[in-house]
């Protein structure tokens, strides 16, 4: 079967959630066989290509502000990953439906079903099927291209991995917060939207706690955006 590439990027919860970012590429690495990383990137996505580009499909959504939003708060890890359409699918299994809510109940053992922590704070994005993949590999490539060239693709798909390997060893030993207790508070809020600013405390005393020191010191207060954008999660109204 011929080969296509795919999109998957780690999002800011798993990013900022150390652990959680380094168990989500661990999972891929382990459980995901016959395909090659061509690309492992630290990106921050410019708002206007994710608006009009990667999440155009999602324009006029009520959510469509929140999650532009949400994908610019930290960086990314971008991984371009070349695959054949079958094992899109089985990504996508692994990874768990889109809501947090659904994925602990259908698929409690998916990534997102373990470690998401409500709504569409779900860890990371994957292509969804061949044609998204297409136009999503494209316009990514595109986009990148325009930062480092062409030395895009300047790894083999060996590098690629033993850098992701790297990334997996330095994090995996970080602390987590069991994706229940987000989702306690989550469904706290939803009942009673004055407890905002309490929550968005607790959420921030969270995070803290398993994130790296780079984060909690960032000047532009990737902890502090990541507990806001968890509150305005709860709060989107359709």
């Amino acid at each position: 079967m011929d080969k296509v590439k795919m999109v998957f990027f780690l999002k800011p919860d798993a990013v900022i959630r150390r652990y959680v970012g380094a168990r989500t590429l661990k999972t891929l690495l382990e459980r995901v066989e016959g395909i090659d990383f061509l690309t492992f990137i630290k990106l921050n996505p410019g708002r206007e290509f994710l608006a009009n580009q990667h999440y155009v499909e999602h324009k006029g959504k009520f959510f469509f502000d929140w999650l532009v939003s949400f994908t610019t708060i930290s960086p990314i890890y971008f991984m371009m990953i070349s695959t054949t359409p079958e094992k899109i699918e089985e990504i996508r299994r692994i990874l768990g439906p889109t809501l947090v809510q659904k994925a602990a109940i259908e698929a409690p053992g998916s990534i997102r079903g373990k470690y998401g922590i409500y709504g569409g704070v779900n860890v990371a994005h994957a292509s969804d099927s061949k044609e998204s993949a297409i136009r999503e590999s494209k316009i990514w490539e595109d986009y990148i291209k325009k930062i480092y060239g062409n030395k895009i693709y300047q790894k083999t798909p060996i590098e690629v991995r033993k850098e992701i390997e790297g990334y997996i060893e330095e994090f995996i030993d970080y602390p987590i917060i069991d994706n229940t207790r987000y989702i306690e508070l989550s469904r706290e809020l939803e009942e009673d939207s004055s407890k905002r600013d309490m929550m968005k405390e607790k959420f921030i005393h969270l995070i803290s706690k398993e994130t790296s020191e780079d984060f909690i010191n960032d000047q532009n207060k990737p902890v502090e955006k990541l507990a806001e954008i968890l509150v305005r999660n709860v709060l989107l109204k359709k």
